[in-house]
């Protein structure tokens, strides 16, 4: 677990406002109380299932499971019914307008293949993602190529997108290549993969249960649990990701948690790090920072912060 944020975190908190709200708030904040109290080194940590660990602590009272059935999550049918309308706005999108994450990916290697083993990293554009919300902020303005996915996913409930932890994007996976094992920052979402173009030879693990996609289907999983995605194929590999909220959690909580996260000292400790693992971090970053900037003024910070 990296706590190395941790302390930024708290000290804009304290430093604007947001903590004594929350602190002096009602019982309905009792749980964000105590998962602030996390951060700041106060509480005593609860027990992590095995698998979950994501960098953040734990939200007090969550049910976990890695994988949860799609059929009873409402957003899951209207992904469905529309995925061959995000499909063919993925596939009518040119490289330029993906961003390279490649430095996540490792190569596949192959005991039948031995010269794969020669491959020290994995090839470029290993992993591109198209970003339709990331960090809290409405990427897709920046290009406005999948106006009719945007228009689906706006109208999702229980959408995880104002909250800097929450994506929206189109995930694309190089032919050869895998995502190292990982967990994600927090506890607080659930993760939807809508498979858009699954090859054969492509997967996913989360905690200790192995998964392969469905073109037109739904996977929905808890990424604070260990995963990895591999693709064994030779063709790329395409599917939609969407961030909901916990429905543990209340509207209330969700309220405070985006607030607490959303203010711009709070993004600047973990905005410039996340963005480092893209190849595109000039105009894109400058998208990202003039939005953080223009949502200061929001009633939500407002109700929150100080001034």
């Amino acid at each position: 677990m990296n706590t190395s944020d941790w302390a930024g975190i708290v000290g804009a908190m304290r430093a604007g406002g947001y903590w004594d709200r929350v602190m002096s708030g009602g019982p309905e904040l009792a749980r964000v109380r105590e998962y602030l109290r996390l951060f700041a080194g106060e509480g005593v940590p609860g027990n992590r299932p095995g698998g979950l660990d994501p960098n953040y602590p734990l939200f007090p009272g969550l049910r976990h499971r890695p994988f949860h059935d799609p059929a009873g999550f409402a957003p899951v049918a209207a992904l469905e019914a529309a995925w061959e309308t995000v499909r063919d706005e993925a596939l009518a999108l040119d490289e330029a307008s993906e961003l390279d994450y490649t430095i996540a990916s490792t190569p596949i290697r192959s005991w039948r293949r031995p010269w794969t083993w020669l491959r020290r990293r994995a090839a470029p554009r290993a992993w591109t993602v198209y970003p339709f919300w990331h960090m809290g902020v409405d990427t897709e303005a920046l290009s406005r190529r999948c106006p009719r996915t945007r228009e689906l996913l706006g109208a999702l409930p229980g959408l995880c997108v104002d909250y800097p932890w929450g994506d929206a994007i189109l995930s694309v996976q190089g032919p050869g290549s895998s995502l190292r094992p990982h967990c994600s920052v927090d506890n607080l979402r659930l993760r939807c993969h809508l498979g858009l173009r699954v090859p054969a030879g492509t997967g996913i693990r989360v905690g200790g249960e192995r998964r392969t996609w469905a073109e037109g289907r739904c996977l929905l999983f808890e990424d604070a649990f260990e995963h990895e995605v591999w693709n064994r194929s030779g063709e790329r590999r395409i599917v939609l990701i969407v961030d909901f909220w916990h429905p543990d959690l209340t509207p209330v909580e969700i309220e405070a948690l985006t607030a607490g996260f959303a203010k711009r000292e709070v993004r600047r400790v973990f905005l410039a790090q996340r963005i480092s693992h893209t190849d595109a971090a000039g105009p894109y970053l400058a998208h990202l920072q003039a939005q953080v900037e223009r949502q200061e003024g929001s009633a939500l910070l407002r109700r929150y912060w100080d001034a």
